[in-house]
């Protein structure tokens, strides 16, 4: 513990001791927290299958920023996030076998449709670049994020056909946190807007755009999927 706290305070330190070049405050240390919410496309891996999943637009993401300030131009930042991300009627083959008893027909029902929710902790790694100084000015940006799979279910509805009551829907959540690989890594690009509120405090808007590479899926069958999510976040940071 003691050593973290001398490490924040030499990190602090550090971002004060800046040089004057040309009225430009260089080695700026910044942190703060940011929200965002998302679109999430879940594609399939062979390009002449369907898309693994629908769509969906109800994806949340929170978390912490932090950077450094190279110069008046260019900036690095860091970040750590809770991601949620959701798809919706899933080509569940990619997971379960058709004899599996979660969704293997019977006499009395079969499999309307999946969902899926995976939680994600996002650790972005971004390299900005500043477009004009003044108290509002836009940037951009590249940089690499980083998904660390925390846990991930499906949400199975089976449909029975009743005589009298009609069809009657029923569904259950099945763990799938171990059939998702640990790892995801994607680039992401992006930009925005920051607004100064004085000479402490920043509130910023932002859009982000993840290109999935990887292969999500952590079971052995040929099938695989990523997804490509595009993010509108805000948030505010302290200029130290």
């Amino acid at each position: 513990m003691k050593k973290t706290l001398l490490l924040i305070i030499i990190v602090v330190s550090f971002g004060r001791l800046y040089a004057q070049e040309g009225g430009v405050i260089l080695g700026k240390v910044y942190a703060g927290a940011k929200i965002g919410y998302g679109t999430v496309n879940f594609k399939s891996n062979d390009p002449s299958a369907a898309d693994f999943a629908e769509s969906t637009f109800r994806n949340l993401s929170y978390g912490i920023v932090a950077g450094y300030k190279i110069n008046a131009k260019i900036s690095i930042q860091a970040e750590g996030l809770y991601s949620l991300y959701a798809a919706n009627n899933i080509n569940y083959e990619y997971f379960y076998s058709p004899s599996n008893p979660l969704v293997a027909p019977d006499a009395n029902s079969s499999v309307d449709h999946v969902d899926m929710e995976l939680q994600y902790m996002d650790i972005p790694v971004i390299a900005k670049y500043h477009i004009g100084q003044g108290a509002i000015a836009p940037y951009a940006y590249v940089g690499v994020n980083w998904g660390i799979n925390l846990k991930g279910y499906t949400t199975i509805t089976r449909a029975t056909v009743d005589p009298v009551a009609g069809t009657l829907y029923n569904s259950y959540n099945d763990d799938v946190t171990d059939l998702i690989n640990y790892n995801d890594f994607a680039p992401i690009v992006g930009g925005g807007i920051n607004m100064s509120l004085g000479d402490k405090i920043t509130i910023f808007g932002d859009l982000r755009f993840k290109y999935g590479v990887m292969n999500m899926s952590n079971v052995s069958n040929g099938l695989g999927f990523n997804n490509n999510s595009l993010w509108l976040s805000a948030g505010a940071y302290w200029n130290f």
